[in-house]
């Protein structure tokens, strides 16, 4: 299971599309917020990518998958939950930016603390599919894949999170 602070960029990296809306919101009036969201939110995306790379050299099992779902919506649950929201909020002071921070911190701990590095738009955004596998053992895990998934088929697997697999890149 990736450490604190790989949980804490995964969570950045899946708010990089509101970072760069609120750049652009923000840009205007309030440039030094506007730069310390995208940077923020670029740190993640980076650390996403290092992530990725990094977690490739893990070694990897082979496993057969006897059932499956896809679960790509699920990224656009997080958007619609949590992006659109904050949009609707105009800045205007000093107490919105506080209320949100709060809220932002909240959304982290919870991401963090609940395993979520899977729901992440920026893999959908990477080519990257989400689906809900029942292996030969009978367990259920969520499989992160650039390739489309058959009942039946086989593929290599690294664990990245509690019950969280991600392909190998061959």
């Amino acid at each position: 299971m990736p450490n604190l602070v790989t949980r804490l960029l995964l969570f950045l990296s899946s708010y990089f599309p509101l970072a760069a809306i609120f750049f652009c919101l923000l840009l205007r009036e309030h440039q030094a917020i506007a730069v310390s969201v995208m940077v923020a939110g670029t740190i993640g995306l980076i650390g996403l990518a290092i992530y990725l790379r990094a977690a490739q050299r893990i070694g990897a099992v082979n496993i057969k998958i006897t059932d499956l779902q896809r679960r790509d919506g699920e990224a656009m649950s997080y958007i619609v939950t949590y992006i659109i929201p904050f949009i609707a909020i105009p800045y205007s002071g000093v107490e919105q930016g506080i209320a949100l921070s709060i809220f932002f911190v909240v959304l982290a701990i919870l991401y963090v603390n609940s395993n979520m590095l899977h729901i992440n738009p920026m893999l959908n955004l990477g080519r990257y599919h989400l689906y809900e596998v029942t292996l030969e053992n009978g367990s259920v895990q969520t499989l992160i894949t650039k390739h489309r998934m058959v009942r039946g088929g086989e593929v290599s697997a690294i664990t990245i999170g509690e019950d969280i697999l991600l392909e190998k890149e061959t």
